[in-house]
């Protein structure tokens, strides 16, 4: 008797043979069952508590240098066969439409070469109740007289993903993440004062005995004390030191959305016509990969079967490479890269990051902090945006004055602003250290499919000046 998922595999060989005696040239066929828990604390008690299981099978077609797509979660042979109709269908009508025509490139199979993070305490294995009473237990040993309000969320996500192709492309990975996140409204001498702080990592629960959810708290409820009592900056140009996480936010919404292949050949990114061109300075990298580097998104392959390869983008301020599928390669005359990715199977695959972070300097931290003599340093996000021409305004979790060298006193509501060009251009130096993080409620957005897990981090970032406001 047949496996489950050796049933699986039979399903999808089917839907290439179906897909190519309807005509289709080139046949994609993609499996995932992705498992979540998702639990919600206000203060210590539980707001919500969830377990969504995905389960689901798409289908790409080629047909005519256009392609369609079809998915199902009627995992039989008459729901491939729906399945794939609405996948040449779908590509029939985009043929009349289409000014490009895409065909996949040919792509010898290469395997995954990266980092494979632990999973010694896997989630799956875990009771939810079990869960629940970490996260409980966390709160009641942090909670203070002055907390007023405490949003703790715990997250995992477990599951398999399969992959075949008509060219007998065949790949199976496992994803896999676990993430706590805390959010804390203070009072502090007649002063309220909020703060956020989250880990998640492409990791097992063993994430969470080198960092204790009880510190993950802790550093939301004292972080939201400093911004209580903190000072405001006077809007202005100011030198500038961001942390891993803000620079990883700036590497990816600033830049790396820029750097997506549909971007470039629709020439809708600033960057289209910049490709060989110095437009940073030499201690700007920034890096794209599969591989998590520490505590990223573990992702070696993507959703076209593709081993995922590490890509500087952007290497000593020129601009090197962008980030390609398996049919814009071609298009763009590069490699492919790895960078096809979908939400879940109810989506079809579309240019996206993996893990994105700005690339490594030659200073100590302390090296860093002593070229500035007064100016901002910035830990974490609150969120922003990124306008069509490069410019971004994003929101610092956490910030402080820095004086020669040394952090002076807390700021409040500090935003950066600059355009990514010109951010590019005045970062001064940057840290040996590099931390990557992995996304614990959130990920990126795209073309209405979000969240989507990624990673983002990079050095310490010295900046020559961007403009605060506060």
């Amino acid at each position: 008797m047949k496996s489950e998922r050796e049933f699986i595999w039979d399903l999808m060989e089917y839907a290439i043979e179906y897909g190519q005696k309807l005509g289709a040239k080139f046949v994609e066929v993609r499996y995932e069952e992705l498992y979540r828990t998702l639990v919600n604390l206000e203060k210590d008690r539980v707001v919500s508590v969830r377990n969504p299981i995905v389960r689901g099978l798409g289908v790409t077609v080629y047909l005519d240098g256009t392609k369609g797509y079809g998915y199902s979660c009627k995992l039989d042979k008459t729901g491939i066969e729906e399945t794939v109709k609405h996948a040449i269908k779908a590509a029939k009508i985009s043929s009349k439409l289409a000014k490009v025509k895409l065909e996949p490139a040919e792509y010898k199979p290469e395997k995954y070469v990266g980092f494979v993070p632990s999973l010694k305490k896997d989630p799956l294995y875990v009771e939810i109740s079990e869960k629940v009473k970490m996260l409980k237990d966390a709160v009641r040993n942090t909670l203070k007289k002055n907390v007023l309000s405490l949003r703790t969320t715990y997250v995992d996500l477990r599951g398999v993903k399969m992959f075949l192709a008509s060219d007998g492309l065949r790949r199976r990975w496992e994803p896999y993440l676990v993430g706590v996140s805390a959010y804390a409204t203070v009072r502090k001498n007649g002063n309220v004062g909020s703060n956020a702080e989250l880990k998640g990592a492409s990791r097992g629960l063993e994430l969470f005995d080198e960092f204790p959810i009880e510190t993950i708290i802790s550093k939301a409820i004292s972080g939201a004390e400093e911004i209580a009592i903190a000072k405001r900056i006077r809007p202005g140009r100011y030198p500038l030191i961001c942390n891993p996480e803000f620079a990883g936010v700036i590497a990816h919404e600033s830049f790396g959305h820029l750097t997506e292949a549909d971007s470039i050949w629709t020439k809708m990114s600033i960057l289209h016509d910049k490709l060989g061109e110095q437009i940073g300075s030499e201690h700007a990298t920034v890096i794209d990969s599969g591989d998590p580097i520490n505590y990223g998104w573990y992702q070696p392959y993507d959703d076209e079967g593709i081993a995922c390869k590490t890509v500087v983008i952007l290497e000593k301020g020129v601009l090197k490479h962008f980030l390609t599928t398996r049919d814009t390669a071609p298009l763009l005359k590069m490699d492919i890269t790895g960078n096809a990715r979908a939400i879940d199977p109810f989506h079809p695959p579309i240019p996206r990051m993996r893990n994105t972070y700005f690339g490594a300097g030659d200073m100590s931290k302390e090296e860093l902090f002593e070229l500035i003599k007064g100016g901002v340093y910035v830990e974490g996000s609150l969120g922003g945006e990124t306008e069509p021409t490069g410019i971004f305004t994003f929101g610092a979790n956490r910030a402080y004055w820095v004086e020669n060298g040394e952090i002076k006193y807390a700021l409040k509501a500090v935003n950066v602003r600059a355009h990514i060009l010109d951010f590019l251009k005045n970062i001064i130096g940057a840290s040996k250290e590099i931390f990557v993080r992995g996304p614990v409620l959130g990920g990126c957005g795209k073309r209405g499919q979000a969240p989507l897990p990624v990673g983002l981090g990079g050095p310490y970032l010295a900046v020559r000046e961007a403009i605060i406001g506060g």
